[in-house]
């Protein structure tokens, strides 16, 4: 049985960053790396076939990317363990 090395360290990401995000603890860390992975994703699998997401099908990875990246930039917000551990307040969207 052959080991997909690249897939299994994607897999760990996806897992580990995304609890971390759902919980809200290390949020602009986690954010970044997810977003990162996902600009990885989108530019080695989808972007073979064309460079456009609508043609190549690689919508979710860039809306993922954006989404993540977003994240890293707002972070977790006024109720993630984040703010409850650290006591800062979460900045006030307008």
């Amino acid at each position: 049985m052959e080991l997909d090395t690249l897939g299994m360290i994607g897999g760990y990401i996806e897992l580990i960053c995304g609890f971390l995000i759902a919980l809200g603890l290390f949020t602009h860390f986690a954010a970044f790396i997810a977003s990162g992975m996902m600009a990885v994703a989108y530019f080695m699998v989808h972007s073979k076939g064309a460079f456009f997401p609508i043609i190549n099908r690689g919508e979710p990875a860039v809306f993922y990317c954006f989404a993540f990246f977003y994240m890293f930039f707002y972070g977790g917000g006024r109720f993630s363990l984040d703010a409850l551990i650290w006591k800062r307040a979460a900045t006030p969207t307008a």
